[in-house]
């Protein structure tokens, strides 16, 4: 039964998310790999293994998949034996090749004769074909794969029924046309990865120097909530703007010509001059294993044209004349066609009488700054600003200006060198560094900077220019070197970007006065904020937003609040040599009071300490030192390893018995690490604390982005004329019961979209297919929507589960340094930062593959 216990949940939040009756699902073919096959497998990879100066040097299923789908024109997936249910493990099955249809057994074995050629070399090779060539295809319902625990009714299914699951679910979507605003209709095409694809309906828009194309397309996941007695298929929207070019693209979309097939979705290598690849190419030999079947040829055209073709380049171009964002009127009317097809209702959440007050901001008052300095376990903080040029200089004066408790203007006229207080705690002092500020792979020295050593009672702080542009970053960043050598002296550092220029003033109508509003320098007023935030300096904002007397389900008392940030870092390739993996876990502690006006104290569990510090002192010790660890991995054989590393930590803090402690997770981040945190086993099995000799822990997941339903509109409060158009949630939690575990979902309009900006708010008022000719320049704007935050308390020690839901919601709401909400709790998303920020956080590649 779903949320609201009070009502209707028509009236509460609707979602883009819904529960499958398995006995929907209809057929899959399965082709069962036997163990002979394996150990072919196995053989064939090790023959190619240490084969130099090639783009594939181990073949995996991943690429003999995107063989056959490319032959057959049908998605095809290989999941291995860890992926696969108990009852066919017990068959000796070792692997499982799915698709949708059955593969002709000529085109089958072709297929894998001409990979397995092309990959060792070897025109004689045939060591797996006919091991695939026995195996007869088993035509099985997906029903038969899905079971419900009777004592719990959880649901639980092999691994790769949450991706096989989505394609025939998919198809019933796409059976009919999506009409946009009851007249236009909008054709979703299925591509071989189980999604939609508004293929036929390319957006295209030209700039000054070139033409820009993009795609429309939905995403489709099987997902659970906590509970998980069902699965539920969720989708969203996204504009694919394809890159201009063929330049780091790692896949693409390839239409055969067919209305009836599916576009094809393959892997690319770009061109690569230094290799001798001129030209793009299909990744895995695809396009010589297509015509090794006998179909048409497949080719990457060199240079893209003025118009959206049959082949699309996915990928992530930094700047497009398409913006981004599908716009909140296209997920409504998507989640109103997804309902009529499916016959069945969305997931809704119902609504709750606890909403999330406005956010306090602007600067920490000056006033505040100095206990907020000595909460810090400092007596004094110097500031120093590292510039290259007057105008960064001058910039950086204007943004410290307001936190001056000595006059308006403090620092105008001051020379380098000379230390200036802003209050009795907090000084600024400026030096010029061209040299050591500017990019390249010079060697760097902080002598002649005696601003940077201090006494112990006092913390330094830096503010550093930069130059950064991101369509020509610099090759060799000093940010990088910069932060990691002022760490190393105990310094934390934040940048501002010289690159910068003060936008016009603008005429605005308020209350039917025009008036002109002088737009403020926000990468400056950020920098200054991200820096008393990086130290630790933290006002009562999080106090005042959380303990209001009036706030239903208020913290009402002393609590220590945890984030846990872990996280694996995956250097990408370098100079031919791949680092190894590393584990990155972050602990952070709020010593949060109930009374409004007390600052509360942060601390960090530092490893180089062995012990927790000062949020500022870890933040430089972290920064100083590699990024995570080599000894711990996400692998099943660390997962104890790092449960006990956490636990330790915290049972290094000898917090208070006294005081609840509240810990809060990332749902991501902590994946498979704790069964409790798991949806199928939520609150049942291991948390973090479990051995913390402590009376009173709670713990609570946090999730967003695709793990968590996509909302669409709210059922209750004012409605919009336009029949069209969404309502859309404002500051309310809403309530979802999934077998008797609550989670909650936090949903509102992205700050840009609150804003009023015209380009903003375009997606409701217009789907990017109905723009009218005067708003045409509306098309090269990011359209912004609603994001969504999942709150899951998975133990509640002593606090009700609402009152935990309520905290989490506010701390996420209220930020502690910038004006609007972050995505996770305070004190995960204070553990995050600093790993974000490490020198080496450039190492891992961004997922450039996958469309926007």
């Amino acid at each position: 039964m779903t949320g609201n216990r009070d009502g209707d949940l028509d009236t509460g939040l609707h979602t883009l998310c819904y529960r499958i009756d398995p006995d929907t699902l209809g057929d899959l073919v399965l082709y069962p790999l036997t163990a002979e096959f394996l150990t072919a497998w196995d053989g064939f990879a090790q023959l190619i293994k240490a084969r130099g100066n090639r783009d594939e040097i181990t073949p995996s299923y991943s690429a003999l998949a995107s063989a056959l789908t490319a032959a057959t024109n049908l998605p095809v997936r290989l999941f291995p034996k860890s992926q696969l249910s108990k009852d066919d493990k017990a068959r000796g099955m070792v692997a499982l090749l799915v698709t949708t249809g059955a593969i002709d057994p000529w085109i089958m074995t072709t297929a894998l004769r001409k990979f397995e050629q092309l990959s060792t070399d070897d025109t004689d090779a045939n060591t797996l074909a006919p091991l695939l060539h026995g195996i007869t295809p088993q035509t099985r319902p997906v029903r038969e794969f899905i079971d419900t625990d009777p004592a719990t009714g959880v649901v639980r299914a092999p691994g790769w029924i949450f991706d096989a699951a989505r394609w025939n679910l998919a198809a019933r979507i796409a059976a009919a046309p999506l009409t946009i605003d009851g007249a236009l209709p909008i054709t979703l095409r299925l591509d071989t990865d189980g999604h939609l694809v508004a293929f036929d309906h390319p957006l295209t828009r030209a700039s000054k120097n070139t033409v820009g194309h993009a795609t429309i397309h939905v995403s489709t996941k099987i997902i659970t909530v906590p509970g998980a007695t069902g699965l539920y298929l969720r989708l969203d929207g996204h504009v694919s703007r394809h890159p201009y070019n063929w330049k780091f693209v790692k896949n693409a979309w390839l239409d055969r010509g067919d209305p009836a097939l599916p576009i094809v979705k393959l892997p690319v290598l770009s061109p690569y001059p230094a290799k001798g690849r001129e030209d793009p190419m299909f990744k895995g030999y695809t396009a010589e294993v297509v015509e090794s079947c006998g179909m048409h040829a497949i080719t990457l055209p060199a240079e893209l044209g003025a118009t959206a073709g049959p082949v699309r380049p996915i990928g992530k171009p930094r700047k497009h004349s398409i913006g981004k964002g599908p716009g909140v009127r296209f997920l409504y009317q998507l989640g109103k066609h997804a309902t009529r097809q499916l016959h069945t209702q969305p997931l809704r959440y119902g609504k709750t009488a606890i909403t999330v007050s406005p956010h306090i901001t602007g600067p920490i008052p000056a006033d505040q700054l100095d206990d907020a300095i000595a909460a810090t376990d400092v007596e004094q903080l110097r500031v120093v600003c590292l510039h290259a040029t007057p105008a960064v200089r001058r910039r950086m004066v204007d943004a410290l200006n307001a936190y001056s408790a000595n006059g308006p203007h403090p620092l105008a006229g001051i020379a380098d060198d000379q230390p200036v207080h802003l209050t009795t705690r907090l000084s600024v002092v400026f030096h010029h560094a061209e040299t050591l500020l500017a990019h390249g792979p010079h060697p760097r020295s902080l002598q002649g900077i005696p601003w940077i050593d201090a006494p112990e009672d006092t913390g330094v702080a830096v503010l550093a220019e930069t130059y950064w542009d991101p369509e020509d970053p610099p090759k060799d960043d000093a940010k990088h070197p910069m932060r990691r050598l002022l760490a190393g002296h105990g310094v934390i550092a934040q940048f501002v970007n010289s690159n910068w220029t003060l936008p016009k003033p603008r005429k605005r109508t308020i209350k039917g006065e025009v008036r002109m509003t002088v737009p403020k320098d926000e990468p400056a007023i950020a920098a200054v904020r991200d820096l008393l935030r990086h130290a630790g300096v933290i006002d009562n904002r999080l106090a005042v937003a959380t303990t209001d007397t009036r706030l239903k389900g208020r913290l009402d008392r002393d609590a220590t609040l945890i984030g846990i940030h872990i996280r694996q870092h995956t250097p990408r390739k370098k100079g031919g040599f791949k680092p190894p993996a590393r584990l990155v876990i972050r602990l952070v502690a709020l010593h949060a009071t109930s009374d409004p006006d007390r600052l509360w104290r942060t601390e960090t569990y530092s490893d180089q300490h062995a012990r927790w510090v000062p949020y500022r002192v870890g933040n430089g010790s972290y920064h100083a030192s590699d990024i995570g660890t080599t000894k711990l991995s996400r692998e099943y054989k660390h997962l104890q390893d790092i449960r006990d590393h956490v636990d330790e930590a915290l049972t290094a803090g000898k917090f208070d018995r006294d005081k609840p402690i509240v810990i809060f997770v990332d749902a991501q981040g902590c994946k498979g690490i704790w069964p409790g945190l798991n949806d199928t086993t939520f609150g049942t099995g291991a948390l973090p604390g479990a051995t913390l000799d402590h009376p009173d822990i709670a713990v609570v997941r946090c999730a967003n982005g695709e793990r968590v339903a996509q909302p669409t509109h709210r059922g209750h409060g004012s409605t919009v004329t336009d029949p069209h158009k969404p309502n859309l949630p404002r500051a309310t939690l809403y309530e979802h019961d999934e077998g008797c575990t609550r989670s909650w979902l936090l949903a509102q309009t992205s700050r840009t979209y609150r804003s009023g900006q015209i380009s903003a708010r375009a997606g409701a008022a217009y789907t990017r297919w109905t723009l009218p000719a005067a708003r045409l320049a509306l098309t090269g704007k990011d359209w912004h929507g609603i994001t969504a935050i999942e709150i899951a308390p998975a133990s509640t020690g002593t606090w009700p589960a609402e009152q935990l839901a309520a905290l989490t919601a506010r701390l996420c709401q209220q930020a502690a340094s910038w004006d609007d909400r972050t995505q996770s709790p305070t004190p995960l998303h204070l553990a995050e930062r600093p790993d974000l920020d490490h020198p080496q956080r450039a190492e891992q590649p961004e997922e450039a593959d996958t469309p926007e």
